[in-house]
């Protein structure tokens, strides 16, 4: 089922670091208040920094335990403009988005006199950084399960959730849409079907408003998917087995990762394992296009002998390799259709003094009729501090074209620093990893923190580090690559 499947095993190229060649950095001191360990294990906002051109960006960082600051960064690498954004001490920001002309910030409340908690939000002129409002967006009793926001991925939309429970049963979702201005555009209740086993429920949101239900029944097994619009109370279901019983083997889901589209098509990924030993089995992937009202399956990629072989060869293993602590990490989807899904090996060593670790890339190529087309290992081992969680590991990707950029923090021949690399969608052909010329310090345990690193444009990244020849702190970086 494989063979017509090209293979392409990248593991050598990670040792080779090609020359920083050509590019412009120029940079500004910078200073943030670190996060909790759990945020750093599990960010709440995993971007902190929006593109408003080639040069210019917009940053969003915790200056104090109970303050933030939005700041507006030019050409010159001097803030044009600071907001702050100071928060009670029962108040944590939820999410963050850049909208057309606005910056949207969410904050979670907890009041302790009235019993209550509730959504904040806030809009902010990105041209002056003046506070255009504020608006509570929903309250509910505190004891009730912690309210959610879902933001479209332009900004201008949002839907807060209600998670309804009645005892440890989950019975439905109470939401409201909002439009980027935070009015109302729908109030509605997600009802959830009557079940057995455990129930995972997310709610993304779409830049039309259309809002789109995942529900995973079944002991992990059988996915939902609902779109619900806001014209009327029309109600789109597909479904799926991603587990179950498979040539006669039990297998059930370990993980999955949803990507929402513009174009009213939801892709899902799952990686599966068999019942009775626990071992990784297999990847899906289906795709559900509300265009048509069909789904698409792409073929099942088997984790099979030959697969595992290639793997331990790659890694210079003398015995069979043995996947574990392997999660998705991203769907990524080009204008055309390409698609890649990758997973990372991330785990927390054993011990008291045991530190975070973000290991090898698997990346699964398909076209745009969900067909397998390569496969392909990018091989790497981070490492980080308990207390630093994966705040300056793991990776940043950014898609243009069919061209796929990619950017890591390691220490390759000796020489620590942040690392891009060239993936092409279509081939799976990656160049060697390129050294920004930052040279990072490799004793610090913040050297970098990749929450705030995005792609201004395809030459242009912004990057918040520690210098490893610096007693000045932490630095902020626009870093061009001139053709």
């Amino acid at each position: 089922m494989l063979k017509k499947i090209t293979i392409v095993f990248f593991a050598a190229l990670s040792f080779i670091s090609g020359n920083a060649q050509g590019q412009r950095i120029k940079s500004a001191n910078f200073s943030f208040f670190t996060e909790s360990q759990q945020e750093q294990y599990n960010p709440q906002l995993p971007q902190k920094t929006f593109a408003l051109n080639s040069t210019d960006f917009v940053i969003l960082s915790r200056k104090t335990k109970d303050a933030y600051a939005l700041e507006r960064y030019g050409k010159s690498m001097k803030p044009q403009w600071a907001t702050p954004i100071d928060l009670l001490s029962q108040e944590t920001v939820e999410a963050f988005a850049q909208q057309a002309q606005t910056a949207l910030v969410i904050t979670h409340r907890i009041s302790i006199e009235t019993s209550t908690q509730a959504l904040y939000a806030r809009t902010i002129d990105l041209a002056t950084g003046k506070e255009l409002q504020k608006k509570k967006l929903l309250e509910a009793p505190a004891n009730s399960r912690k309210l959610v926001v879902s933001l479209s991925k332009d900004g201008s939309k949002l839907v807060t959730q209600h998670y309804l429970q009645k005892g440890d049963q989950l019975q439905g979702i109470q939401a409201i849409v909002y439009d980027g201005a935070l009015n109302v555009l729908k109030e509605r209740r997600y009802d959830f079907p009557v079940h057995t086993g455990g129930l995972t429920a997310q709610v993304q949101i779409d830049n039309h408003g259309s809002q789109y239900l995942t529900l995973l029944t079944e002991n992990s097994m059988r996915l939902s998917v609902r779109r619900y619009n806001n014209q009327n109370n029309e109600i789109k279901v597909m479904e799926v087995m991603l587990g179950g019983a498979f040539n006669q083997e039990k297998v059930y889901v370990l993980d999955t990762k949803f990507q929402l589209e513009q174009d009213s098509t939801l892709y899902a990924a799952a990686l599966v394992a068999e019942e009775k030993t626990g071992e990784y089995r297999s990847l899906k992937l289906v795709r559900f296009d509300y265009r048509t009202n069909n789904m698409r399956f792409a073929e099942e990629f088997l984790f099979t002998p030959a697969f595992l072989e290639r793997i331990a060869k790659a890694n210079n293993l003398s015995t069979t390799a043995h996947l574990e602590d392997i999660y998705l990490s991203d769907i990524l989807v080009s204008k055309d259709g390409q698609l890649a899904v990758i997973t990372e090996k991330k785990f927390l060593e054993a011990g008291p003094d045991g530190k975070y670790r973000a290991q090898d890339l698997l990346l699964f190529g398909y076209d745009e009729y969900l067909k397998p087309t390569w496969n392909s290992m990018i091989k790497k081992d981070q490492q980080a501090p308990a207390a630093e969680g994966f705040s300056g590991i793991s990776y940043r990707t950014q898609l243009f074209g069919n061209r796929l950029q990619m950017l890591t923090l390691e220490t390759l021949n000796g020489k620590t620093d942040l690392y891009t690399r060239s993936i092409h969608l279509l081939t799976g052909a990656s160049e060697a990893p390129k050294a920004t010329g930052l040279k990072l310090a490799n004793n610090q345990q913040a050297a970098f923190a990749k929450d705030f690193t995005t792609w201004l444009d395809e030459r242009t990244i912004t990057a918040v580090y520690k210098p490893a020849k610096s007693s000045k702190g932490l630095r902020l970086s626009r870093i061009t690559y001139k053709l």
